[in-house]
């Protein structure tokens, strides 16, 4: 069955085309839902004037979208999320979070459907997403993922270097306790009587 398109519809044409469709498919959902309309040999001259506003509505449109487009890509976009102390995200970042800093940076809203992102971002720096707004108005733009909470793993320079030497203190009395314990041992051999010296008793 031939309709004539009232809307952009995926996978089956774009608004103000005349497409061959299931029979089911255009009586079931496209016409009661009033995405299109029947093309029938009683309706061609009707259906030709309805076909040349839609394609003056669809040019608007396209127009219009790929002001968006040029208005989100001009716009930084900035999303937040809690990171570890490395940088690595506590997940990843989606479409949807892409969306709504669209909508914080330049107030429109954007179907997050229509954003693709790499499903691998997981830790904070700068991306890009692709938006396709229209079948011929797509753009691409940037965003930064900054972390929250963030702090450096490393301490200061001075406060490592400080960390890694040790404690004159403890160097001083390892060296005292050393000396003593040297004292005591020769001391003590001074005083031992010597063995062989000693006076033997005389045989009668």
């Amino acid at each position: 069955m031939k309709v004539l398109l009232k809307q952009d519809i995926e996978r089956v044409g774009r608004m103000g085309e005349v497409k061959e469709v299931a029979s089911g498919y255009a009586r079931n959902y496209l016409i009661p839902r009033g995405l299109a309309v029947g093309v029938t040999r009683g309706t061609v001259k009707d259906i030709a004037e309805q076909k040349k506003v839609l394609d003056v509505k669809a040019a608007r449109q396209r127009e219009q979208l790929q002001g968006v487009a040029e208005k989100v890509a001009s716009k930084p976009l900035v999303i937040t999320a809690r990171c570890s102390a490395s940088g690595k995200l506590f997940g990843s970042i989606t479409n949807r979070q892409v969306a709504l800093a669209i909508q914080e940076a330049t107030g429109e809203e954007v179907d997050r459907h229509k954003i693709h992102v790499d499903d691998r971002i997981r830790a904070v720096g700068q991306y890009k997403a692709v938006i396709k707004l229209h079948p011929d108005v797509e753009t691409e733009v940037e965003f930064e993922v900054q972390g929250e909470g963030f702090e450096a793993e490393e301490p200061p320079d001075d406060e490592a270097a400080a960390a890694a030497a040790p404690a004159p203190e403890v160097v001083e009395d390892a060296a005292e306790s050393t000396i003593q314990e040297e004292s005591v041992e020769d001391a003590g051999v001074e005083n031992e009587p010597a063995q062989d010296d000693a006076p033997q008793p005389e045989q009668g």
